[in-house]
């Protein structure tokens, strides 16, 4: 009989965990959102689209441009290239150079999870109680309501740090990785106008300001060139700072700074919302090991805490945990 596997979150980790355990192991995904990419999701708002997570990500390593190939040979990945710059307040909007290159999933950032989900069984809507102790036939998840999930061998969160450590409590030595990390949070402020962009510039690096980068999302592949659509993210200290606060007191501060930083008039745009990430970029810390995992208990987590919360470094730290986990079947 095959390990049954359950991993808990279909974002780039899970998915990527999935798909390499699938061939040695039963496995199943659960996911509370309504979609899967975590990190990579796309926010629509017809005809606007906000990729309001990772707006883009690099390659540094062999083993991620093997895996990338395919999908940029057959559009799914593709370049976003264009002029970037340098935003300061009251100053003059100066060029910046990438030092490497920037892909975007296409039409929409979470175009390649839904890729690389196919196939795979994933149950969307559905979120996982923190787990009981395990019983003599495995783990026995239930929902938050209280319905059985089913029984698994292994259980393996691919969560946000804060609903792993929620979710795995009491199974959890005190002196795993996931004990020393911490992590920043962020605003991803979502701007459109129904007219298309008319600046050269496709993002800005904001420097010494309470915004930290603007990317203009329309000017992406495969993106809605009829209308414009932006997304402005915080800085992780001013973030941290107003994490609480109301949404709309925060959209308020967001908009009147963006505007006064790229000297974007807003006062007729289109569309506007705000996204909250509370866990959206790891802060320095030495015990980055990039995945924990108990075989002897069949528990394990990985995800955007466990090394510096790229997308590279995701997809990687999965795929280890993959060869891992395969390594001791």
């Amino acid at each position: 009989m095959m390990m049954r596997i359950a991993i808990i979150g279909a974002g780039i980790s899970g998915i990527t965990l999935a798909r390499a355990l699938t061939a040695k192991t039963h496995v199943t995904l659960f996911e509370k959102s309504r979609g899967v990419s975590g990190r990579m999701s796309t926010r629509y708002a017809a005809p606007f689209c906000f990729d309001h997570g990772a707006d883009s990500f690099t390659v540094r390593t062999q083993e991620f441009a093997a895996f990338l190939k395919p999908y940029l040979e057959n559009g799914v990945v593709a370049e976003w290239s264009g002029k970037v710059v340098d935003c300061h307040l009251g100053k003059k909007v100066t060029q910046r150079l990438w030092g490497e290159k920037h892909l975007v999933a296409s039409p929409h950032m979470n175009s390649l999870c839904k890729k690389l989900a196919e196939n795979l069984d994933i149950k969307l809507n559905t979120e996982v109680a923190p787990l009981s102790q395990r019983q003599w036939d495995g783990w026995h998840l239930l929902d938050k309501g209280g319905v059985s999930l089913g029984v698994y061998d292994m259980v393996i969160s691919t969560a946000p740090l804060a609903q792993t450590l929620c979710l795995l409590a009491g199974h959890l030595p005190n002196n795993t990785p996931l004990h020393y990390v911490h992590m920043h949070g962020c605003y991803s402020l979502m701007i459109g106008f129904n007219r298309p962009w008319q600046h050269q510039w496709i993002a800005a690096k904001v420097v010494d300001h309470p915004m930290k980068w603007v990317s203009i999302n329309s000017t992406k592949p495969g993106r809605n060139k009829d209308v414009t659509s932006i997304v402005a993210y915080s800085c992780n200290k001013w973030a941290d700072a107003h994490i609480d606060e109301d949404i709309t007191q925060v959209q308020n501060l967001l908009l009147e700074q963006f505007q006064q930083v790229t000297r974007i008039d807003c006062t007729h745009m289109d569309y506007i919302s705000t996204h909250r990430w509370k866990y959206a970029i790891v802060r320095e810390t030495t015990e980055q090991s990039g995945y924990y995992m108990d075989t002897m208990k069949g528990l394990g987590c990985v995800s955007d805490w466990s090394s510096t919360s790229r997308i590279e470094e995701c997809f990687l730290n999965a795929t280890h945990l993959a060869q891992h986990i395969i390594g001791s079947l």
